[in-house]
Formats: C-alpha cells, sequence, structure tokens
C-alpha cells in the first residue's frame, strides 16, 4: 500500500520547513520569494500531494459562505452567471460574497486573501489568468471551482461552456451563406483559456479543405474600448462587402463594433455581418437584432454552485466529473 505522503515530506522533497509549505497552502506568500514559491508548486504537483481532507474539514468551521470571484463583473457574460450561483446557493443555504477583480490579477489575489481570512468554506472563480500558481495553492486547503476559465495544469474543478463547438457553431453557419472573409475580433488571449481555445479552433478551421473559399483571419486587441474597436473596423471594412463576416469573441466587443459601425456610417448586415459571441439584453433589440453563438450563463452558475457544495458535504466522496462542459447554442437573427 503507497504510504500517504504527509506536509513534511512535500517540506523535504522542497527543501523548506512545514511551516514555509502551510504558508503556501494558506495563500501567505507576503515573505515568499517567487523562486520559493515556484519550487513548492512544482513539487507539489510532480508528487500529486493533496491534503488531509478529514484534518482540514476539523480545523474549518462551517461558514455557509462561498466567495465568487469574477474577473469583470460587469461582462455581459458575469450577470446571468451570478445569477444561477445565488439561486443555486440560496436553496440550499448557502450565502455568497460577491467580488469584482475588475480583470486586475492584484485585486483578484487580494480578494482571495480576504476572503480565506473571514472563512469563507470554499471560492468560485472566473479568474484573471494571472494567479494561476496562487490559486493551486488555495485549492489545496479550500475547495475551488473555476468557472469560464481553467487553469492549465491542475485539478481543480471547472465548469465552462465548449468553446470548440461554440466556434464551429459559427463556422459552419457560414458555410450557409456567401461568406468570403471572415474576420474574428478577440481580446490578446494571454492565459486566459477560453480565448485561447477558440483562437486555436478558428486557426484550426482556416485550415480545412471545405473552408478553402473563405479567407480567415484574426485581430487580437490588447486594450479593448470603443476607440480601439472603431480603428480596426475602419481598416477591416474600407468598403462595403456583405460577404464578410465579423466574429466577436465577447459580448463587450460586440457592443463596440456595432457603436463603431454607426460611428462609421456602416450598415449590419448591409457592408458586413456580424457574429457575437454571447447573449446580452440588448442583442435581440437592435433595428437589426445580432445573431450570436450563446453560452448557458445561468446553467453554467448553477452547475458551478452545485459542484462546490457537493464537494463541501461530501469531500472528495462527490462522485461528479471534474470538468463539466456545456453546449453553445447558435441564435440566428438578422446581422448574419
Amino acid at each position: 500500500m503507497k504510504k500517504k505522503l504527509l506536509i513534511k515530506d512535500v517540506a523535504n522533497m522542497a527543501g523548506v520547513s512545514t511551516a514555509t509549505i502551510s504558508r503556501f497552502l494558506n495563500g501567505k506568500y507576503q515573505s515568499m520569494s517567487e523562486t520559493t514559491r515556484q519550487k513548492i508548486a512544482s513539487t507539489i504537483e510532480s508528487i500529486g500531494y493533496q491534503p488531509n481532507n478529514i484534518a482540514r474539514s476539523l480545523r474549518r468551521q462551517e461558514s455557509k459562505t462561498i466567495a465568487v470571484i469574477m474577473a469583470d463583473i460587469f461582462n455581459p457574460y458575469s450577470m446571468d452567471v451570478l445569477r444561477g450561483i445565488e439561486e443555486y446557493c440560496s436553496q440550499e443555504g448557502y450565502k455568497i460574497f460577491i467580488c469584482d477583480a475588475k480583470n486586475s490579477g492584484v485585486r483578484e489575489r487580494n480578494y482571495i486573501e480576504e476572503m480565506v481570512n473571514r472563512g469563507v468554506d470554499g471560492f468560485i472563480l472566473n479568474t484573471t489568468g494571472e494567479n494561476d500558481l496562487f490559486i493551486k495553492g488555495i485549492s489545496l486547503e479550500h475547495p475551488v471551482v473555476l468557472i469560464g476559465r481553467k487553469i492549465k495544469n491542475s485539478n481543480i474543478s471547472s465548469v465552462a461552456a465548449d468553446n470548440a463547438q461554440g466556434v464551429k457553431l459559427a463556422l459552419e453557419h457560414l458555410l450557409n451563406t456567401h461568406c468570403s472573409r471572415v474576420s474574428y475580433l478577440t481580446p490578446t488571449p494571454g492565459n486566459v483559456s477560453p480565448r485561447i481555445e477558440r483562437v486555436d479552433t478558428f486557426e484550426r478551421f482556416a485550415a480545412l479543405s471545405a473552408y478553402s473559399h473563405i479567407a480567415f483571419e484574426c485581430i487580437q486587441f490588447d486594450i479593448v474600448d470603443r476607440e480601439h474597436v472603431t480603428k480596426a473596423l475602419e481598416t477591416l471594412t474600407p468598403r462595403s462587402s456583405p460577404n464578410h463576416t465579423i466574429i466577436t469573441g465577447n459580448g463587450l466587443l460586440s457592443l463596440y463594433v456595432v457603436q463603431a459601425a454607426k460611428a462609421l456610417s456602416k450598415r449590419i448586415p448591409e457592408d458586413f455581418s456580424l457574429i457575437g459571441f454571447d447573449e446580452t439584453e440588448w442583442s435581440e433589440i437592435l433595428k437589426n437584432p445580432l445573431t450570436v453563438v450563446a453560452q448557458p450563463t445561468y446553467d453554467i452558475g448553477c452547475s458551478a454552485a452545485k459542484k462546490i457544495i457537493t464537494t463541501l458535504r461530501k469531500e472528495n466522496e462527490s462522485n461528479e466529473e471534474r470538468i463539466t462542459l456545456l453546449p453553445f447554442s447558435l441564435i440566428v437573427r438578422e446581422t448574419a
């Protein structure tokens, strides 16, 4: 029978004290160098160390609270996700703390540390992508479920939409049109898994023979705002081309493209077609309602809440799959 690893074994392998390992597991990195953090994280991953769940639950008094930290609470994606989380948690007797990281890794980390100090039972995180190592450490001592965005090389549970399937829906729809050119607009992917997955799928489809009659291009934005999108649209659409389709990577980009088109006296779909990722409240009330690839945002929120509450109640007795992928749906309206 394989001997269960203890915290002192991890400390010996990493060449640090047990106190340092304990601080790492509890996210207390203030007096710890980046080199030490990396060494501990790689040691934990290489040996597959998992804390003692029974001891952990005995140390932690249940508070019936869950921290929900969103990368950007005002992104159209976030509101419906939060509604699903709140409604499920409420019916199960849990209260939630909602925190907005404003796409800042520093704010995200500060909120996590604050919520640890408040004694929350667990975390639901839509990460900024800037604190993967930190979140891996937190997940060893506190239940964590990721929504939308995954962390590479981790065993952290997650709930997300199937991004490859979403891109496939949009591009297969174009085969039924006269599209000869498609431009995909996205924030720079960085370390954000949905963006990476969508760009990878877009580029993979570009190489398929079925799409050889369509010119593919991917436009990435380091700064996503109305000014930068307007400049890009001006370059992309110098003249009317109804066979040109723009696909936007999120609801905010969709909004900026619609605003930019108006500012440039461009008409949708007469001058170019438009498909947006994510359904929004305004999508169907435009003069020409927006065709969208819609995430099941409410269901993502409910599924994440269910997953973490199941973990809290049963620890690792849960038989649920670690990764839950939910399908997109294509809502065809007038813009494409």
